[in-house]
């Protein structure tokens, strides 16, 4: 039988300052399911955003003591790292790929279908985004960046992130389309 103890948000604080392992797991543990959740949004894959998690932490035991002396709220705080953390990683990733210029396709209507879709499929879609294409488009849509914003943080001229929006939206429109016409294939509808 394992007994948990009760520890303040203030305890696992002044532990990780002191880098004591186990304040680190428990933050770490306390944090994990809400700081996977905005990993999730930018990463194309469970093990990407594992990964963005968790050099996220390590910014956030690397910083915490700059957090205890300035105060505020840690979840906003950690929140702030891990988005910019996912940033800095997709950055990285893109400076290392060569991006495809492709034709933007728009659907005439396929609004009766995203109202069919589900979350998690619609999370699906953006995640087979380009890490270019899913980070302005996260960024945009989500977080509520403008262009100019999206461009300082991506290292990025605006023009670039109004147009990795359009491709990204036009790529999402044709994955709806194309789960359009396999579900009047199967389903009739």
């Amino acid at each position: 039988m394992r007994i948990i103890f009760s520890v303040t948000e203030q305890e696992l604080i002044n532990g990780c300052i002191k880098n004591e392992r186990l304040a680190q797991k428990r933050l770490y543990e306390r944090y994990f399911g809400k700081m996977m959740a905005v990993c999730m949004r930018y990463a194309s894959h469970k093990e990407q955003a594992t990964e963005m998690l968790n050099m996220g932490f390590l910014k956030v035991f690397q910083n915490i003591k700059a957090f205890a002396d300035k105060g505020g709220n840690m979840e906003g705080w950690m929140y702030r790292i891990m988005v910019n953390t996912a940033i800095d990683y997709l950055r990285a990733e893109i400076r290392h790929q060569h991006l495809e210029i492709e034709k933007t396709v728009y659907a005439e209507d396929s609004s009766d279908v995203i109202a069919d879709l589900g979350a998690e499929q619609i999370l699906e879609m953006v995640n087979q985004l380009t890490p270019a294409y899913r980070a302005v488009f996260n960024l945009y849509v989500v977080e509520g960046y403008n262009h100019q914003e999206i461009g300082e943080l991506l290292g990025i001229n605006e023009g670039t992130s109004k147009s990795n929006l359009a491709k990204a939206r036009a790529r999402l429109q044709e994955k709806i389309i194309q789960l359009n016409k396999v579900n009047v294939r199967m389903y009739g509808k």
